[in-house]
């Protein structure tokens, strides 16, 4: 069972409209610096989500239900730094923070 994981700066989000044929209201596609680490899918509540995949470049392809969008773009606006990571084994991706002291503010 491998994990892959990868730390990420920068992101750029697209929204799609309701004729996007893959059923995906959109998509955030992170970097590290310039290089592209993967990409966070959403997909219209109640449709059948396809499992989150690694390519065989080392890109990770994580899917999320369109009612985690919001979530995600507030932990992507309000932390850092941030990972995004793969379990091939049982195929879940993941967004997450650096471990943080308990009762920090955020500035």
């Amino acid at each position: 069972m491998a994990i892959t994981n990868y730390s990420f700066d920068t992101y750029r989000v697209y929204l799609y409209n309701s004729d996007n044929t893959y059923g995906q209201t959109g998509v955030i596609n992170c970097y590290q610096g310039s290089t592209f680490r993967g990409s966070l899918y959403f997909y219209k509540d109640g449709a059948s989500i396809p499992a989150s995949s690694k390519t065989a470049s080392g890109y990770l392809y994580l899917r999320f239900s369109e009612k985690q969008f919001n979530d995600i773009m507030t932990t992507l606006r309000e932390e850092k730094p941030l990972n995004m990571g793969f379990n091939d084994g049982n195929k879940w991706g993941w967004v997450s923070t650096s471990q943080e002291p308990v009762g920090e503010e955020e500035s």
